[in-house]
């Protein structure tokens, strides 16, 4: 059988761990080939008062590198190159020829990315970023969009499964059991010093807030982070991984072919589902 591609669009650098990080691991143990597109540069992603936000980006791509590394994505990422937190503000059909172009060039099976039809989202670069790949899975194997992609070598092509995730899902209809790679996912997202340290500060200034009392994460050292974020990855996983009979999982809304499985009810043609 033919290796699968796979390919995961983004915002931030630690987008993918954060969400699927579990499955693509997972994926890379099976034999799939993944490479990741980054949108955004994540310069404002540090709680460095003294750092550049040249040297932040950089920062934040080698972190990119060694979470990708630990979950067996290429480490040659591709980053965009947009202004952190300001993605809304890149017209769409600009962000779409990115990612339709990225999608030509890698040609993947599979893509992974945030769903725009999620309810709730409260970051402009998630929603940016999800349209954005979306409309570009969608229409990339039309030959007459973005013709210019053929004189460079890139041709139309079909991304036959879309695996869309989200922090509140709607209408989810694949949880993925990552109960062997659930270390994994939180060694991956641990490669990412900068964001983790901002979530342990995040949450205990919502802790601070709130006037509740928890000394595990009141006392926690922003520095040593990996304790609270191995509590909060397990604690959301278990809780996906409950309703499908697993420790631990990930959950997705999967559109497969378009929904052509619809006219094969009744017959043996029966798409395999290799997670």
């Amino acid at each position: 059988m033919r290796v699968k591609r796979v390919l995961v669009i983004v915002a931030h650098a630690d987008d993918m761990e954060f969400m699927a990080g579990g499955t693509i691991a997972k994926m890379a143990d099976l034999g799939f080939t993944i490479r990741e597109v980054i949108a955004t540069n994540n310069e404002r992603g540090t709680l460095e008062p003294d750092w550049s936000t040249s040297f932040t980006a950089e920062a934040r791509r080698e972190e990119a590198r060694r979470g990708a590394k630990v979950l067996g994505v290429d480490p040659e990422i591709e980053f965009l190159g947009y202004e952190d937190g300001r993605l809304s503000e890149t017209p769409l059909n600009e962000l779409r020829e990115r990612c339709m172009r990225a999608i030509r060039r890698h040609k993947p099976d599979v893509l992974f990315t945030w769903d725009a039809h999620a309810p709730y989202e409260d970051h402009q670069d998630h929603r940016a970023v999800a349209w954005a790949a979306t409309e570009a899975a969608m229409f990339a194997h039309f030959p007459l969009y973005h013709q210019e992609h053929r004189d460079e070598g890139l041709e139309p092509h079909y991304v036959g499964e879309r695996y869309f995730f989200a922090k509140s899902p709607r209408d989810a209809n694949k949880t993925v059991d990552i109960s062997d790679y659930i270390e994994r996912k939180i060694e991956a997202l641990c490669e990412h010093v900068c964001q983790m340290e901002m979530t342990v500060a995040d949450l205990q200034v919502q802790l601070t807030a709130s006037g509740l009392e928890i000394p595990f994460l009141r006392e926690a050292d922003r520095k040593d982070y990996r304790p609270v974020i191995e509590a909060q990855i397990k604690a959301w996983a278990a809780s996906v991984g409950r309703k499908a009979g697993f420790a631990y999982g990930e959950e997705f809304r999967r559109v497969r072919f378009n929904g052509i499985e619809r006219w094969a009810r009744g017959s043996e043609s029966v798409l395999p589902d290799e997670l």
